[in-house]
């Protein structure tokens, strides 16, 4: 047997007074007209159940007889007032699912939170790409071939700074043993840029870097962030944003360990 008061958030026997309070509080949250969501009308439907029996005082009585373990003098039915609501298959899992949404608004703050976080990242990472970067010189005192498998190779520079950089043997011609390279790395979190050849002014990007091929990653984060911040419709969307943000975050602090020339 479905419990009524606790599908409205009541103690057990409340009073009429309650239980109306009680439905006109979950009406402003799940009611289709409120929340168009089909997962809020299947709560809904709940709700309104058990305020049919819980409104009328007869029924009320009875049920709460029930409840303490006297036989039902009748087996308690319900009738939907509006066609939408009457009950179906697929409502049997509608208590499940206001447990998940009543979880998420309680945990709303902290996905909130995590939107917010990840806006500034974003924000702090676009500013690490726009300003002015370093640039340190550093001499090359080997440069020896590494096999990386049964068909690819790649060059390694071995600094004077104690760094090694991995090339692809195309890009390593243009350096020679001794030759002075600068490093020129972003301000704030010191991620290779670019490699140049002091003599010849050769210049190779950095395409394996948070600012190379994963330069996606800072501009979703701000777009999410900014939808997870400033949008304050809905409960679910908000609360899936900021777990998103959150992901974000954790990729892009794993991306400013990754850089390879």
């Amino acid at each position: 047997m479905k419990n009524y008061y606790s599908i409205l958030e009541l103690k057990l026997f409340a009073h009429a007074a309650d239980v109306k309070r009680a439905y006109r509080r979950l009406a402003l949250l799940y009611h289709p007209d409120k929340n168009p969501t089909p997962e809020a009308a299947a709560v809904f439907v709940e709700i309104n159940e058990a305020y049919q029996v819980l409104s009328d005082p007869q029924r009320k009585f009875d049920y709460d007889q029930m409840l303490q373990g006297a036989p039902p003098p009748f087996t308690v039915q319900t009738h939907q007032r509006d066609p939408r609501f009457r009950r179906g298959p697929a409502r049997e899992s509608a208590s499940v699912r206001r447990q998940v949404l009543q979880a998420m608004r309680d945990y709303l703050q902290y996905a909130v939170a995590c939107s917010r976080l990840a806006l500034l990242f974003s924000v702090v990472l676009i500013a690490d790409y726009s300003l002015p970067a370093n640039q340190t010189r550093e001499e090359i005192l080997s440069i020896s071939r590494k096999r990386e498998s049964r068909y690819a190779q790649s060059s390694q520079l071995a600094l004077d700074g104690g760094e090694v950089i991995t090339l692809n043997p195309l890009t390593a011609q243009e350096f020679k043993l001794g030759s002075i390279i600068t490093i020129h790395t972003t301000a704030l979190f010191s991620v290779p840029l670019l490699l140049e050849n002091e003599k010849t002014r050769f210049k190779t990007r950095v395409p394996v870097s948070i600012y190379g091929n994963f330069k996606f990653l800072p501009l979703i984060m701000l777009a999410t962030s900014l939808l997870g911040t400033f949008w304050w419709k809905g409960v679910e969307f908000r609360f899936n944003v900021g777990i998103v943000n959150l992901l974000l975050i954790l990729l892009g602090f794993v991306f400013l360990r990754i850089h390879s020339f």
